[in-house]
C-alpha cells in the first residue's frame, strides 16, 4: 500500500495538487485512516494467511522540512514494522511512491543533481530507523510512470510537459536509486534491494495491421524491457515516438538490484496513426471475454507469464509487487485471482524464479487522480467510520495463498511470499 493512499492527513505535493483542482476524484483527506490503524490492517493480512506486507514510508512525514527529520514519525513506522514481524509478516518497504515533501520541487527537484543527495539522505534515515527488521527495500515504485506522468504529460506532480526536463529527471532518478541502494546496504546489511516496475502488454488494435503490430512491439520493448535494461547495463536509450529520446549512462546501476518487482494490471490495444498529439492510439478492449474492471481495464492474465519472463532476463528473482483490479461488486475478483495465480505457475514452469505475489490491495484506498471511485481492496472501507469489511473474495485469496506458499522458491530453500 502507498502511504498517501491509506494513511491520511499527510500534507505533501499531492495535497497541493488536489487543492489546485488537478484531480478528478477530490481530496485524499483521511484516506483509510491507516496512520492510526496500521496494526489493525496488519492483523487483517495475517488472518488471511499472508506472510508479507508491502507499504511505503512518507518522505513528507519523515522530513517535513529539508534536513529536519521527524523522529516521532520514524518511531511510528518502526512500531508498525515491529508489529508486522511479530505477526510473521515480512515488511516490504517502498521509499518513494509518487509523493514528495512540499519543499522538494523548489529546493531539490529531480531535474537537479541535488535530488540524488536528498533522496539518499532520506533513505539513510529511514533504514536506520527500521533496521534490522526490514530485509527488503524498494527505493522507487514505478519510476517510469513518475517520469511519463510528471515530466512529459503533466498529469501528476510536478506537472511538467518538457522532454529536456524529463531527460534530466530520469538521469537523477536512476542515480538516486543506485545511491540509495548503497546507503541501504550500509545501514541494513543483508537487506535485498528491488524496484517496483510497472509492466503492460501491448497488442495491435487492428489484428493484421502491420503499423499497429510495429507500434505494439516497440511499446512493449520501450515500456517493459528497455527501462529494466538500464539496471543491468548502466545505460539507457529510450525513444518515445515521434520526437522524444532519452539516452544516458550511470555506471553505479549494475549491481544495484537483488530482485525485480513487477506491477501488472492489464494490456493496451494500440494503433498507428491516430488523431492524437503523439499520433498513436491506446484503448482497453474486452476481446478475451473476461470483462472490464470498474475503471475500464482489460483483464488479461495470459499476458503475465511473458512479462515475468522479460523481467527474469536480468537473472534475478522476480517478485509480483502489485496485481489486482477495481471491482466494487467483487464479481470478477475470484476468477481474477485464480487466473493470475495460474499464470504465475505457467511462468515458473518456463523457468522464471517467481519469488512471491503481492496483491493490490488489502484495502480500498485513494486511487490518485481517480479518488475513491475504483475499489481495489479485498476489504471495503466505510468512508464515514473507516470500518474494514471483508469481501467474499478474501476466502478465495486465503485458499489460493495456502497452495502458493506451500511451494519453495525455485533453486533455494526460501519460501515464497504472498501479501494483501
Amino acid at each position: 500500500m502507498s502511504h498517501y493512499q491509506v494513511e491520511g492527513g499527510d500534507p505533501c505535493d499531492w495535497t497541493d495538487w488536489e487543492a489546485a483542482g488537478r484531480t478528478k476524484g477530490g481530496t485524499c483527506g483521511r484516506a483509510a485512516d491507516s496512520w492510526r490503524r496500521y496494526e489493525e490492517d496488519a492483523a487483517l493480512a495475517a488472518n488471511l494467511g499472508a506472510n508479507a506486507f508491502r507499504f511505503s514510508v512518507s518522505w513528507s512525514r519523515v522530513e517535513p522540512r529539508r534536513g529536519v527529520f521527524d523522529e516521532a514519525a520514524l518511531a511510528r513506522y518502526r512500531r508498525f514494522v515491529e508489529r508486522l514481524v511479530s505477526l510473521g509478516l515480512e515488511p516490504v518497504v517502498t521509499l518513494h511512491h509518487y509523493t514528495h515533501p512540499r519543499w522538494f520541487h523548489e529546493k531539490t527537484p529531480w531535474t537537479s543533481p541535488a535530488s540524488v543527495d536528498a533522496f539518499a539522505r532520506f533513505a539513510r534515515e529511514t533504514a536506520r530507523a527500521l533496521s534490522p527488521h526490514v530485509r527488503l527495500f524498494l527505493p522507487f515504485n514505478e519510476p517510469l510512470v513518475l517520469l511519463l506522468g510528471g515530466f512529459l504529460d503533466g498529469q501528476i506532480p510536478p506537472g511538467l510537459a518538457d522532454s529536456r526536463a524529463a531527460g534530466r529527471a530520469l538521469d537523477h532518478i536512476l542515480a538516486a536509486h543506485a545511491e540509495a541502494a548503497g546507503v541501504l546496504r550500509q545501514e541494513a546489511p543483508g537487506a535485498a534491494i528491488g524496484v517496483a516496475h510497472n509492466m503492460m502488454d501491448f497488442v495491435a488494435d487492428r489484428p493484421g495491421n502491420p503499423l499497429d503490430a510495429l507500434l505494439a512491439r516497440h511499446a512493449r520493448r520501450l515500456y517493459n524491457t528497455a527501462f529494466l535494461e538500464a539496471f543491468a547495463t548502466g545505460r539507457w536509450n529510450l525513444w518515445i515516438p515521434p520526437f522524444t529520446r532519452f539516452k544516458g549512462r550511470r555506471d553505479a546501476l549494475p549491481g544495484s538490484l537483488d530482485l525485480v518487482g513487477v506491477n501488472y494490471y492489464s494490456r493496451l490495444h494500440v494503433r498507428f496513426p491516430a488523431a492524437t498529439r503523439v499520433l498513436t492510439g491506446f484503448a482497453y478492449r474486452d476481446r478475451q471475454g473476461r470483462g472490464l474492471t470498474d475503471n475500464g481495464w482489460e483483464i488479461a492474465p495470459a499476458s503475465l507469464p511473458a512479462l515475468l519472463g522479460d523481467a527474469g532476463r536480468l537473472g534475478l528473482p522476480v517478485l509480483v509487487t502489485e496485481n489486482g483490479l477495481a471491482d466494487g461488486a467483487d464479481a470478477l475478483r475470484p476468477a481474477f485471482l485464480e487466473s493470475h495465480f495460474a499464470a504465475l505457475a505457467e511462468a515458473e514452469a518456463a523457468g522464471v524464479p517467481v519469488a512471491g505475489y503481492l496483491h493490490w490491495s488489502l484495502l480500498d484506498n485513494f486511487e490518485w487522480l481517480d479518488g475513491y471511485g475504483p475499489k481495489f481492496g479485498l476489504f471495503a472501507v466505510d468512508r464515514e467510520t473507516f470500518e474494514r469489511r471483508p469481501r467474499p473474495s478474501t476466502g478465495v485469496f486465503r485458499e489460493i495463498g495456502k497452495s502458493f506458499l506451500s511451494l519453495p522458491l525455485r533453486g533455494t530453500r526460501a519460501q515464497k511470499s504472498v501479501h494483501i
